[in-house]
């Protein structure tokens, strides 16, 4: 041991003797008197402390040799060698066994840094602690929560900020639609549903916002029903002007009425004819630039160009009002929302399920139209021409008069041009399968009877145009056995006409 550890364990010894032993240490024993015999061999020296297997001090004279007792009195009690011992006692079980009596001892209690008395417990206590909650894991653990909340808030912000774009567009009448359409108000419609015929037609896009913008505005209640002209790009301040002002003059008006059948060419005299709009005018607009973002124009085939009216059909046979000299294409508007409405989803899925498309409906349509005496007979001809189209090896054209008629009537009086090609590709006794577009405007009861034929066998039909009545055939015997009986029919009806005349001619 050298100095410096020496020196070390005097100091604890000391500290130790001065704040520990008065508490431990019993009350002294007077001396015994002295035995004046002889003092006892060195082997009999007190046992209760032997002699350390190494000497705790080198200055310490190891207790080896006997003393007389005249001489050297008894030794007292070594207190430093008894408290503290460096080489048997180690610094855990000396602070250990007085760490109830450091605690409160004030010395230690205003003791910091390095003169704290050390304590291994509490070295082991802040270990544990430090690795129960180690702080790399807190700090990554707030970093995390950061960016959720982050996160969070973009969040949030990204959707009022839609939200705000959408209604606030709607709101302004933020739109590239500068069309001017024609909404009619009925009358005694709520709020509610006015609302929902502004978006049917349209003009906007919330309309439970619109109902509570104008009901803020207090004006609901003025709002007068009849046609109003608007606009999606109107505000809806703008709106709300327009619809609480006079309808437009129904003085003015007129009513058209489009029977079922019509050609597109007959139905633009009709509204020339009603001061409406000019024919030609009508037929241009009409064929070529009577887009309005309906749904049904998502359908509409990509080759319209090679039809020689690319619209025929699509003027759905209706009652409309109309107004004198009104702009052409508030007429193609009305009158093709109408066709829009009148297609419904039901009817393109019936058209999927059968795989044909929007126009081919219009087209088989438009020829049972032509072709039928009366609606009964419309689903038995569609079967005629659905029962040909899917056996057209046996049976490849559709041989459909009306087709021919349409040719001869409409197309090459109307063409500029010679063109043989077209006018092939409209009539079904030279064309396989349907022809190039529609020959007329079918009504409703002919479009369902397109998609929903009736179950027969017939390959064959043939008309009496006398009678309106209809026979039809299996086989061409049979239909040729119909054709004469349609023909002994009118030769009886013409006789019976003649003499008729005759009769009324011979009275005169």
């Amino acid at each position: 041991m050298d100095n410096k550890d020496f020196n070390r364990d005097q100091l604890l010894n000391e500290i130790l003797r001065e704040t520990a032993a008065p508490r431990s240490q019993p009350a002294p024993q007077p001396a015994p008197a002295r035995d004046p015999e002889p003092p006892k061999p060195a082997s009999a020296a007190p046992a209760a402390r032997p002699a350390p297997a190494e000497p705790v001090r080198p200055a310490a004279a190891p207790q080896t040799q006997q003393q007389p007792a005249a001489e050297t009195p008894a030794p007292e009690p070594d207190n430093r060698t008894v408290l503290f011992n460096s080489a048997q006692w180690n610094t855990d079980q000396v602070f250990t066994a007085r760490q109830p009596v450091l605690e409160n001892d004030p010395l230690y209690e205003d003791l910091e840094g390095e003169s704290q008395p050390f304590r291994p417990e509490s070295v082991h206590s802040t270990t544990a602690s430090t690795a129960k909650r180690p702080r790399k894991k807190r700090k990554q653990h707030r970093v995390i929560s950061a960016l959720a909340m982050i996160i969070i808030i973009i969040g949030v912000s990204i959707l009022l900020s839609s939200a705000l774009i959408v209604y606030g567009r709607d709101l302004l009448g933020i739109n590239s639609d500068s069309s001017t359409k024609i909404v009619t108000i009925p009358q005694g419609a709520t709020m509610k549903e006015i609302a929902g015929t502004l978006q049917d037609s349209g003009i906007i896009t919330k309309p439970d916002f619109f109902v509570f913008i104008v009901g803020m505005s207090d004006k609901d209640k003025d709002i007068k029903p009849g046609d109003h002209e608007l606009r999606p790009d109107m505000a809806y301040e703008t709106i709300l002007s327009e619809l609480i002002s006079d309808p437009m003059d129904s003085s003015l008006s007129v009513s058209v009425t489009f029977p079922e059948g019509m050609r597109l060419v007959d139905a633009a005299d009709l509204l020339e004819e009603n001061n409406v709009c000019d024919a030609d005018e009508f037929l241009d607009y009409f064929n070529h630039s009577a887009k309005f973002g309906y749904a049904y124009e998502d359908y509409l085939p990509s080759f319209q160009d090679e039809k020689f009216y690319q619209m025929e059909g699509y003027l759905f046979p209706d009652t409309y009002t109309f107004y004198q000299e009104m702009d052409v294409e508030l007429v193609c508007q009305k009158i093709l929302g109408n066709f829009n409405d009148k297609i419904t989803k039901d009817m393109y899925d019936r058209m999927d399920a059968l795989h044909i498309s929007l126009d081919q409906t219009i087209t088989l349509a438009s020829m049972i139209q032509a072709e039928a005496g009366n609606t009964e007979q419309m689903a038995t001809i569609s079967s005629v021409f659905w029962n040909r189209l899917n056996n057209a090896t046996e049976y490849p054209l559709l041989q459909s008069d009306p087709t021919t008629k349409y040719v001869e009537e409409v197309i090459k009086p109307h063409s500029e041009s010679y063109n043989q090609d077209l006018y092939t590709s409209y009539d079904t006794y030279q064309c396989t399968g349907l022809p190039a577009g529609p020959i007329c405007n079918p009504g409703s009861e002919a479009i369902h009877a397109a998609l929903y034929p009736d179950n027969t066998n017939y390959y064959f039909f043939y008309s009496n145009i006398d009678t309106k009545e209809t026979y039809f055939a299996e086989t061409l015997q049979e239909h040729e056995a119909n054709q004469q009986k349609v023909q002994e029919q009118q030769e009886a009806a013409a006789a019976a006409e003649s003499s008729e005349e005759e009769s009324n001619d011979t009275e005169e």
